[in-house]
């Protein structure tokens, strides 16, 4: 006797016909009808009576069936345990931007820890054009990527938000008068942004290029506390994705119209295999975001 033996047993008594039991299970119905005859062979039982319009279990298939189902399910439950056992030993190594870890991880985090408290994640600590890179070399089974554009089809991805880069100032700034701002408001402004490696500072040196703009940056960090400190001193400004730091009457958040929408993706090796752990992430993302976020502030630039 197999396992699959049984679960074929199962099916044709879900039915009481081996046509439609044939059909759900993708096998022949000679095929089927071979089987139930090898367990009753096996274990000199009737377990069908046969009648025009279908089977009909005999007292000693119910018996059968009884035992069957208990067995089928104690090996379902032995296969899940061990499945958990083997992700235990799993960690994912997950790239992760100080912005999009303000915004979208969290929220992915707790319910995932909820549905598997056995596997670990490991954070990586970069800017996007890092991850992006790290991805790639597989160095990284996931990451949270920020892009202008679409990813390239080495990526497997699942679009997470489309969000705004946000000029945030002291609310004693001159410019929080304004419902929007250009690009050239930045010249020489101070401004204080996040690394180098990270989409938000290499799109916005991109920008200013393109407009001849120079930026005055008078620090880089990762540290959005530092960079939330500075703004309500107005001491200098800084370009986030909206909400990144809380609202707060201290400072405003104003889009600026050069810059186009940003997409956050949670993204993959396309060609890479993925552990168990990995894929399980990937569904409780699915989840948590059925449909990608679109920030208010998409559709108030003027």
């Amino acid at each position: 006797m197999k396992f699959i033996q049984l679960k074929y047993f199962q099916t044709v008594c879900k039915y009481n016909n081996l046509t439609r039991a044939a059909k759900e299970l993708h096998i022949s119905q000679p095929g089927l009808t071979h089987v139930i005859h090898e367990l009753e062979q096996e274990f000199g039982l009737t377990l069908f009576l046969r009648q025009n319009k279908g089977l009909i279990l005999t007292e000693q298939g119910k018996q059968f069936l009884d035992e069957a189902n208990l067995l089928l399910s104690q090996v379902d439950a032995f296969t899940g345990r061990m499945k958990m056992l083997g992700q235990s030993n799993q960690t994912i190594q997950f790239g992760l931007a100080p912005a999009s870890a303000t915004l979208f991880f969290s929220p992915v985090m707790q319910a995932f820890h909820r549905m598997y408290p056995e596997i670990k994640v490991n954070v990586i600590e970069n800017g996007s054009m890092k991850n992006h890179q790290q991805i790639l070399d597989g160095k990284l089974d996931l990451a949270l990527l920020s892009t202008g554009s679409p990813v390239s089809s080495a990526f497997g991805s699942y679009k997470i938000a489309i969000t705004d880069i946000c000029l945030y100032l002291s609310k004693d700034h001159p410019l929080t008068d304004q419902n929007s701002v250009s690009i050239k408001d930045l010249d020489q402004l101070p401004l204080v942004l996040l690394s180098e490696d990270s989409f938000l500072t290499t799109n916005t040196l991109k920008t200013c290029a393109q407009y001849k703009v120079t930026p005055k940056i008078i620090l880089t960090t990762n540290q959005i506390s530092i960079i939330r400190q500075l703004i309500e001193s107005n001491t200098a400004a800084s370009l986030l994705f909206h909400k990144t730091i809380p609202d707060s009457p201290l400072y405003k958040a104003v889009p600026i119209r050069e810059f186009g929408k940003v997409y956050i993706y949670l993204a993959w090796n396309q060609y890479n295999p993925l552990n168990a752990a990995a894929k399980h992430f990937i569904q409780v993302t699915e989840s948590v975001y059925p449909e990608p976020i679109i920030d208010s502030y998409c559709s108030r630039k003027k």
